[in-house]
């Protein structure tokens, strides 16, 4: 062998240690049916009980650990077992790792088509970032490599690019109102980010999304996903007497229904057989109920890892 071959770097084995596994992280998809509470606890604010958000940006999240819980949950009921393997125990860690769940598309008002779903380059790229991750093209997403899904640029604060559902228009001007809010429409919503969007899940009011996606910037997302959440006022009852206790009014604040979240779940090295109880776990329960106030009816969500 010349000294050339013997200084080429090995190309044909792109595992070169057969010890260690390539990561392999799917994309968890979580699509609220109803409001969806995951408290961060009392606060001294206007709002008693608000929802856990990033510090950075203040968009809702869904911690891993509560992800977790559900899926152990659900895996336990039915054999204790399994679960302890894939989520761990005291003595032993588990063998898959679970992603915070981030914001993709988040439900407003909207003067024409009764509402909109908005979304903002940096959800987007957030997107395809995981995604890409993966190592893999996503099996549930015809054509869903890198090469398909563009993120667009950021438009101008107070500008958009619309979907025709939503998009009002006159004297050849176009625009769109969210809540309280007109933004002037620059274009339409990229409809190969929308094709993609509406391919992640399967779940029927998810598909009425087409023609309804506004791409906002970063700002005006923040801001909506910030002060359009849920917020209910509820009453602590004294339980001799079926009245409100005096002095326990609380308002609760809650993501509304119809928003759609996405979380990685990465094998670790030493998972084998537990990915497999994983992906059949989720794919025999495609309805889950994730954060607080359970029995109250909030937290149901379509699931699906893709």
């Amino acid at each position: 062998m010349s000294d050339t071959q013997q200084n080429q770097p090995e190309t044909n084995n792109p595992n070169p240690n057969p010890s260690v596994k390539p990561m392999q992280t799917k994309i968890l998809y979580l699509f609220t049916r109803t409001p969806l509470h995951v408290g961060a606890g009392a606060s001294v604010g206007a709002i008693d009980q608000p929802i856990i958000r990033e510090r950075h940006t203040g968009f809702p999240v869904i911690p891993g650990s509560s992800i977790k819980g559900v899926l152990r949950d659900a895996m336990s009921r039915k054999e204790q077992q399994d679960a302890d393997r894939v989520f761990g125990k005291q003595d032993a860690a588990g063998a898959i790792a679970i992603g915070e769940a981030k914001i993709l598309a988040f439900p407003v008002r909207s003067a024409k088509g009764s509402f909109a779903f908005i979304t903002c380059p940096l959800a987007l790229e957030r997107l395809r970032r995981a995604i890409n991750n993966s190592g893999e093209q996503s099996s549930a997403v015809p054509n869903s490599g890198e090469q398909s899904f563009k993120v667009p640029s950021e438009p101008d604060d107070m500008t958009c690019l619309a979907g025709k559902a939503v998009t009002l228009e006159r004297n050849n001007a176009k625009g769109v109102v969210l809540e309280e809010y007109k933004f002037n429409v620059k274009g339409d919503f990229p409809q190969n980010c929308e094709d993609y969007l509406l391919d992640l899940l399967e779940d029927a009011v998810w598909k009425v999304a087409k023609g309804r996606l506004v791409l906002l910037s970063n700002g005006d997302f923040a801001h909506f996903v910030r002060n359009a959440c849920e917020v209910s006022q509820h009453v602590a009852i004294k339980p001799d007497t079926g009245t409100a206790r005096p002095g326990a009014l609380f308002n609760l604040e809650a993501v509304p229904a119809e928003t759609l979240f996405f979380a990685p779940l990465t094998p670790l090295m030493r998972c084998n057989e537990e990915w497999k109880l994983l992906e059949a776990l989720i794919n025999n329960n495609p309805i889950l109920q994730f954060g607080g106030d359970s029995t109250t009816g909030l937290g149901f969500c379509s699931v699906k890892l893709a």
